[in-house]
């Protein structure tokens, strides 16, 4: 194994994050993850810069998705004239339950903490799709979620983030 980062969430970047893999599993969030970015200050950050890892696999044990909606929108048109709006929409249990499955190759663009309690962390977990069309920003969602444990591995280091 070649990196293990430990409860440093807030030690990467998610701006270019994509989704290969999200299982749910009794007590354990697992993803799968590209173009994660290492920032400078992450324990295991050998390069000092802000640096991709390779594919790198996200473990949240003792998580679980708490709840979940899907971002609701105003649409305007040049006038500034509101032409159209979309509330925000509560995600069921079973719409929550299937949620997961649908994430391959979604942008997992931000992860959030809220609170921490009784050594439980509480994160608010943006996921957005891509509309295939006009490769926009389609249909976003905002999970939340708790776990115990953050643990992020990777083999190397791809490059370093040109901005």
């Amino acid at each position: 194994m070649g990196y293990q980062s430990v409860n440093e969430i807030d030690k990467f970047s998610f701006e270019d994050c994509k989704i290969s893999e999200f299982q749910v599993k009794e007590k354990q969030i697992d993803m799968e993850l590209e173009a994660l970015i290492v920032k400078p200050d992450n324990s295991q950050n050998t390069n000092y810069t802000e640096s991709y890892a390779g594919t790198t696999k996200m473990r949240l044990t003792g998580g679980k998705i708490l709840s979940g909606i899907k971002d609701g929108f105003k649409y305007y048109d040049a006038n500034d004239v509101l032409i159209k709006e979309v509330p925000d929409q509560p995600l069921t249990p079973e719409q929550l339950e299937k949620f997961p499955k649908t994430c391959e190759g979604a942008f997992l663009f931000s992860m959030v903490k809220t609170k921490e309690e009784d050594n439980i962390y509480y994160y608010e977990m943006g996921i957005e799709f891509e509309d295939e069309e006009d490769n926009t920003v389609a249909d976003s969602y905002q999970l939340t979620i708790s776990f115990e444990k953050a643990v992020f591995t990777w083999e190397q280091y791809l490059n370093r983030v040109q901005r």
